[in-house]
């Protein structure tokens, strides 16, 4: 069996002072550098989702300018384009207006002209009939 002898008491002794030299030695500053360690870790994933959350709110309220910009665009184009709409028929009855007035203003012309060529017939029509009544009567 196992016999208690000095070596082992010794062996025992030498065990235990390692291992309590080793504990304050290195055991306790590697846990504190663990716990330390931890910690950073523990406060660096808290700032990021921290930041993560920031920037998922700066994000919902970009998107919701760029739908409000783009509403407020669609509508700008929506009364952009009944106002050139407006303006579009707006100028077409200008232009059939002043259409119309030249149609007339040119119908109102032939008219004269016709007139005075109806008149200038009627003259000549009449010297044409005397000069073949007095050929006829000589």
């Amino acid at each position: 069996m196992l016999e208690i002898n000095a070596t082992f008491l010794v062996t025992f002794a030498v065990v235990w002072i390692l291992v309590l030299i080793l504990g304050r030695v290195f055991f306790r500053p590697y846990q504190r550098l663990r716990s330390d360690r931890d910690g950073r870790i523990s406060t660096d994933r808290q700032a990021s989702q921290l930041a993560s959350e920031q920037n998922q709110r700066r994000l919902h309220e970009v998107e919701q300018s760029v739908k409000a910009a783009r509403a407020a665009a669609f509508r700008i184009r929506e009364d952009l384009e009944a106002e050139a709409l407006k303006e579009k028929t707006r100028l077409l009855n200008e232009v059939g207006a002043a259409g119309k007035a030249e149609v007339e203003a040119a119908r109102a012309q032939l008219a004269r002209e016709l007139g005075g060529l109806q008149e200038d017939l009627r003259t000549r029509a009449a010297g044409l009939a005397e000069a073949i009544e007095k050929r006829l009567l000589q």
